[in-house]
């Protein structure tokens, strides 16, 4: 056995000195999980958004952006305020009460025409839902079969349809449009012959109630028009780019995540609107996806010669009576620097 007083000096000293050191990274790990504790998560930015409808599947992107932590990533907490027929969409935004908006593209259009500044940062409906919907068993299938039917009126799509029949040479009076209001029993029963439908609401409705259906789309007939379009006030684009860069960021994850997952996303409308039927959501959000996820471009994409379109056909229809440099509507600075 040796003795204590044989052991080498050295060891001891290096004993100590681990000790020393064992004793320096527990403190640094005590202090370190103290600071963690004490500090509070960064602040996040509020920043509103007016919705163009109440909360439902037509939404999903933002909701799961939302859900998701995709706005808190960027630094921002976000207000969805719900719409309506009856709300002035444009007002919150062009007033400051609300940082981004979404409108059809078309109102973008006109309010342009206004020298109102506001500018499109994006759209997430590139195809548009509007669509002329009428029974399997009346056999109108194409915009000729239009001729002497009587037509649902609808003011919100009416530009849509006169502009297809008018490209195909049907005049106005060669078809009788009345006000029936929205109950589709006016279909069902053959007071009317054709509805100004949305793919994602009547035309759901319509096969849930068990009737088969045919569809006009207008793309079909030379009549391009984006829906749903992400805005901003100029003011804000100009001050505070790096604000429009992460909402439109996070936004547009959240999109492709609703999109892969739309099971998943449609259902989170529940924590806005907790009466939702979270089956026609679901079914809502799938009929949507095509209308996002086209197959061109990137989600949220805008194309220069879409929006010179629809301010030809708009100007066609009597709907604009002023010269303007369409390129004054929308921006693709955001989305550029987004996808590279």
């Amino acid at each position: 056995m040796l003795n204590n007083k044989n052991q080498n000096p050295a060891s001891a000293v290096n004993r100590k000195r681990l000790l020393l050191l064992y004793l320096i990274f527990i403190l640094t790990i005590s202090l370190f999980g103290c600071q963690s504790k004490n500090e509070s998560p960064p602040e996040l930015t509020t920043i509103n958004v007016q919705l163009k409808y109440l909360h439902q599947a037509q939404f999903a992107g933002l909701y799961a952006a939302d859900q998701n932590g995709y706005y808190a990533n960027e630094g921002l907490k976000v207000n969805f305020v719900e719409g309506g027929a009856t709300v002035d969409l444009q007002k919150q935004v062009l007033e400051g009460t609300a940082q981004f908006g979404i409108d059809g593209a078309e109102n973008l259009i006109a309010a342009q025409e206004k020298g109102l500044p506001l500018t499109a940062i994006a759209v997430i409906y590139r195809r548009n839902p509007v669509v002329f919907m009428s029974l399997a068993a009346s056999q109108i299938k194409k915009p000729q079969d239009l001729v002497g039917k009587t037509i649902q009126y609808n003011p919100s799509t009416r530009l849509l349809l006169n502009a297809v029949l008018a490209n195909v040479g049907i005049s106005p009076n060669a078809y009788s449009e009345v006000d029936v209001g929205s109950d589709l029993d006016a279909l069902f029963s053959g007071q009317v012959q054709v509805w100004n439908a949305f793919l994602i609401n009547e035309v759901l409705a319509a096969k849930s109630a068990g009737y088969d259906v045919n569809l006009i789309y207008p793309d079909d007939y030379g009549i391009h028009f984006y829906s749903d379009t992400l805005y901003a006030n100029d003011d804000t684009i100009a001050s505070n780019p790096e604000l429009c860069l992460k909402f439109l960021r996070a936004s547009l994850k959240g999109w492709a995540f609703a999109i892969e997952n739309p099971n998943v996303a449609a259902p989170m409308i529940a924590k806005y609107n907790p009466d939702a039927d979270l089956a026609h959501e679901t079914a809502q959000l799938v009929a949507s996806i095509p209308l996002v996820n086209t197959g061109e471009d990137h989600i949220g994409w805008m194309d220069a010669q879409v929006w010179s379109s629809m301010q030809q056909t708009m100007r066609e229809q009597g709907l604009l009576t002023q010269s303007f440099d369409i390129t004054r509507t929308y921006t693709l600075q955001f989305l550029e620097e987004i996808y590279p």
